[in-house]
């Protein structure tokens, strides 16, 4: 009988709460001051990152960095669920066009034949990557097998999306990750951009001159991708503003004509690294 564990890296900003009821693994992202690197979330907290990163815009110094986890890592990560029991491992990766952890996690295939790897590029990040694993997790739960589980992953791919606004554009043009980001870097007048990830790029997709007008904008496109569904799962993901996150998180609820509670994530070290803090927006699966 298969037994099958999901894996993850740790830009998916998974709550806490979720990774132990649906037992995923997270491999951490490298985040890089100057010479120190820190496996994100376990040797530098998102509190502690944003304190690193005030500290060195205050001084002018050089803005951090991110590296993939190395094959090792995710080696190690697929023994050890081996070692465990399990006879597959789905693993579901930031987007492969913004990062080299899905090649990480494909190489470090060959170096686990004791176990059936599946690894996914999920095409985006955060909580609408967590979604895939959410998804997937619980139809495994249900009964279903890996093809269930991967049927359930791009069933989510093709309903949701991830729209946010960014205030701090430095990152942006530091990062250089973002398509699209000279309409806000340089810029005349100071803008608000809206980034969206489009087939696994992130890109700038429109600006505002002001965060309230972009957040209606990042609720627009939303409702756009939509069209006539309705929202199964809804997360506001945030950058280090967890307070008003958790206020525009009821009116963007009701703006989505979602009933529950949303998620409230923040997007944490090795994302806020390439978007900064002060970002806000919503990700959303539909049905």
């Amino acid at each position: 009988m298969s037994r099958i564990a999901f894996v993850t890296d740790s830009s998916a900003n998974l709550p806490e709460e979720l990774i132990k009821r649906h037992s995923i693994t997270i491999v951490p992202v490298y985040v890089i001051f100057g010479e120190q690197s820190f496996k994100d979330y376990i040797e530098i907290s998102p509190a502690d990152f944003y304190r690193r990163l005030a500290e060195r815009k205050a001084s002018g110094q050089e803005m951090p960095k991110t590296s993939q986890p190395p094959p090792e890592d995710f080696r190690i990560t697929y023994a050890l669920l081996a070692e465990r029991g399990y006879t597959d491992i789905i693993a579901v990766t930031v987007t492969a066009k913004a990062s080299g952890t899905f090649r990480a996690a494909e190489m470090a295939k060959e170096l686990a034949p004791h176990v059936n790897v599946h690894v996914v590029d999920s095409a985006t990040t955060s909580m609408h990557m967590g979604f895939m694993l959410l998804a997937a997790a619980e139809a495994v739960e249900k009964g279903g097998g890996v093809a269930e589980a991967l049927a359930a992953i791009e069933q989510v791919k093709s309903h949701s999306c991830l729209h946010f606004t960014v205030t701090e554009v430095e990152h942006l043009a530091a990062s250089g990750r973002t398509e699209g980001r000279e309409k806000a870097t340089e810029a005349e007048i100071s803008v608000k951009p809206i980034v969206s990830v489009v087939e696994g790029v992130p890109k700038a997709v429109g600006t505002e001159r002001t965060q309230r007008a972009a957040l209606e904008k990042v609720l627009e496109l939303t409702r756009q991708r939509m069209g006539d569904g309705r929202v199964k799962r809804l997360a506001v993901v945030n950058g280090n503003i967890a307070d008003k996150a958790d206020q525009w998180a009821g009116q963007a609820a009701e703006a989505l004509g979602f009933k529950d509670k949303p998620y409230v994530v923040d997007f944490g070290p090795a994302l806020a690294v390439h978007f900064g803090p002060g970002l806000l927006g919503v990700t959303v699966e539909w049905e």
